[in-house]
């Protein structure tokens, strides 16, 4: 049995969450970006200048009621990241 993927986090070019998807397949359909992409961004390996950028909803868990409230750097602040 596989672990459950965590859902996505989608941020526009302007870097504001817009969407969150259920997987990376989802993520990459919604956006048309690789879904490799979409990993090595939502890892932290990789910007996405001008297009979308991506993170993993992990913790804390990011709801819906927080699309076009929150921006990249603010959860990247929540989550540590540097």
């Amino acid at each position: 049995m596989s672990e459950k993927q965590p859902q996505i986090l989608i941020f526009n070019a302007e870097r504001e969450l817009v969407a969150i998807a259920r997987s990376i397949r989802s993520a990459a359909e919604l956006t048309k970006v690789a879904e490799n992409e979409i990993k090595l961004c939502c890892e932290n390996r990789l910007s996405i200048f001008g297009q979308c950028c991506f993170r993993y909803n992990v913790k804390p868990l990011i709801a819906d009621d927080t699309l076009n409230k929150l921006n990249i750097e603010e959860y990247d602040k929540l989550c540590d990241y540097e």
